[in-house]
């Protein structure tokens, strides 16, 4: 079970009603009553009737307060709603293309994704993993699947040149939002690498985002680009991988060395899990009720007890 939570937190700001209420009935207990001469009422205590008089008004406040707590709606959710399983379908969409056999850190930029990339599929439990590669053209390689062996053999064995040579960001993104679109995933997301720009004649990437979007598929886009700011901005439309992420919900990262690049998928991960891990309860236990009942209870008991054994004055 989870604890209770306000499914109208703002209304407990009603509350802040008794304070005000409090003070009146504080300033009215004290208000003088003149009289000819108290010399002789110094010494008199007032008896257990009279006390419990003088407190009545304090069951309003405690009624206001209840009644706030009804109105703000507190609940608690049944943690036994959860399906269990639901986890995240993920699709890895990598460039192929020859710009990606230049030097990266101590090796080429291909061969450090593969690593990175076996690294987070080794680093999956429930989640299932596609797999698509492109250059000029896309290639589906995997469907979205939990055998991490296989996937990691698939990836170690990837080399350049298996497609037409180009970058075709639409059509990688678009083959991989096919292997998606039927995927009853609690999250579905699309990670694109790339690090060159759209050049192929094939689907703009624009509309693959729209379709994205359309398909509340998030897209994360990792552009893998040199430290020089003048190099990267001849090597890749990082404007475009930006929108591409934006009109999804998802975000553009930029990678220019393999330790960043680990980071990026470290921190992808981290996000999506982030998202299907917050408890969302479909079936909840409302307890408005009893604290209205509450406040209405001792609101009967103030005016009952105020007209018979609490009244003030000649019965």
């Amino acid at each position: 079970m989870n604890g209770i939570e306000f499914a109208t937190p703002a209304a407990l700001a009603l509350a802040l009603l008794a304070l005000p209420l409090a003070a009146l009935i504080r300033a009215r207990r004290r208000a003088p009553i003149p009289v000819p001469a108290v010399g002789f009422l110094a010494a008199a205590r007032p008896n257990l009737r009279l006390r419990l008089a003088r407190a009545l008004p304090a069951l309003r406040v405690l009624a206001v307060l209840l009644l706030a707590v009804a109105i703000a709606g507190p609940r608690r959710g049944d943690a036994r709603t959860i399906v269990p399983g639901e986890g995240i379908d993920i699709v890895i969409s990598l460039d192929l293309s020859s710009s990606m056999l230049q030097r990266f850190g101590d090796t080429t930029r291909l061969a450090v994704t593969k690593e990175v990339v076996r690294e987070f599929i080794r680093s999956r439990q429930q989640d299932r993993v596609g797999l698509v590669v492109f250059q000029q053209d896309a290639l589906a390689l995997s469907p979205p699947s939990t055998d991490y062996a296989a996937l990691d053999r698939m990836v170690a064995d990837l080399e350049s040149g298996l497609l037409p040579d180009g970058t075709g960001i639409g059509v990688g993104l678009a083959a991989a939002l096919t292997m998606l679109q039927e995927s009853t995933a609690a999250s579905r997301v699309v990670i694109l690498l790339t690090d060159g720009e759209h050049n192929a004649p094939s689907i703009r990437p624009e509309a693959a985002a729209a379709l994205a979007a359309a398909l509340n598929i998030r897209v994360y886009t990792i552009g893998v680009v040199s430290e020089s700011p003048l190099e990267r901005a001849r090597e890749i439309d990082e404007r475009l991988l930006r929108a591409i992420a934006d009109r999804t919900g998802g975000r553009y990262f930029v990678a220019s060395n393999p330790g960043q690049l680990q980071d990026v998928y470290d921190e992808i991960s981290s996000l999506e899990r982030a998202r299907i891990t917050r408890e969302a309860f479909d079936d909840y236990d409302y307890f408005s009720p009893w604290f209205a009942a509450a406040a209405a209870g001792l609101l009967v008991l103030e005016l009952t007890l105020g007209a018979t054994i609490l009244r003030r004055g000649p019965a």
